[in-house]
């Protein structure tokens, strides 16, 4: 019995110190919700994530370069207001909407559209030639 009241103990802690980081989190992110915002996150932009970085130019084209892969050639597109879709060459567009971080704007928060898998990268200036 001393167990169960301990996890259950346990448990209510976790959760009544969790709900502020919860609330600060989805605070921390702002939606870009603007054609002509997303299409600036895109123009002639160099994204950095985890073991990958993505150079776009404002035409629409860029090329992805993941750590031990040739580098794959992307295309790019605005969809209404709150996405963008992208792909490789022969392979279906894989759909974003996008948040930027309140206190750095150049951090980002992207959501797959279809899977609903987050993930975050940096945003910077410029791109080199391709």
């Amino acid at each position: 019995m001393k167990s169960r009241a301990f996890a259950l103990m346990t448990g209510a802690l976790i959760c009544v110190f969790s709900a502020p980081m919860w609330a600060q989190s989805g605070s921390q992110w702002v939606d870009i919700k603007n054609a002509n915002e997303l299409r600036d996150l895109y123009s002639n932009k160099t994204f950095r994530g985890n073991g990958w970085v993505g150079h776009y130019r404002a035409d629409g084209k860029g090329i992805l370069i993941r750590a031990g892969r040739e580098p794959e050639p992307r295309t790019w597109e605005v969809k209404g207001n709150d996405w963008v879709c992208g792909a490789a060459s022969n392979q279906p567009p894989a759909c974003y909407r996008f948040q930027r971080n309140r206190t750095n704007p150049n951090e980002v928060l992207a959501t797959s559209v279809n899977t609903g898998r987050s993930y975050i990268f940096k945003v910077e200036d410029g791109i080199p030639e391709f």
